[in-house]
């Protein structure tokens, strides 16, 4: 539904209480929804299965030639889901053979490597880790 449909939804809407408390035209409400409305249930979904590459992530997906897909930006997106869940803020994401530092408020990828960078075996700045 889009806006234009909603506001046409509220002006044309031919259920109004002409006896208001002065006079005045009240419009009656529908009962109030016990669950979260259309709008903001997408809006989480989408809020939600979207994720962000910072500059810097970018540059190391390209030059490290990660090959990134739908599939896993689903996986991590995934995986900031269950980070979040548990309280996490900065959290290492590992699929498969690609692991990812994101904030995960933000919902941004803060760098990527693959299983070549990951010779080191030290993370820093980070409070959880998510296998996915």
């Amino acid at each position: 539904m889009s806006i234009s449909e909603i506001y046409r939804g509220i002006v044309t809407n031919p259920s109004v209480d002409t006896k208001g408390p002065q006079g005045g035209v009240t419009p009656s409400r529908p009962d109030k929804p016990n669950g979260p409305s259309e709008f903001q249930a997408l809006l989480e979904k989408e809020t939600h299965s979207t994720i962000n590459l910072s500059q810097h992530a970018e540059t190391r997906i390209r030059s490290r030639e990660i090959p990134w897909n739908a599939d896993l930006e689903k996986r991590i997106a995934g995986g900031m889901d269950q980070a979040q869940s548990k309280g996490s803020k900065e959290a290492l994401i590992i699929a498969g053979d690609i692991a990812v530092i994101a904030n995960v408020k933000s919902r941004t990828v803060v760098t990527a490597m693959d299983r070549s960078q990951l010779k080191e075996r030290v993370f820093t700045n980070i409070d959880s880790a998510v296998l996915v």
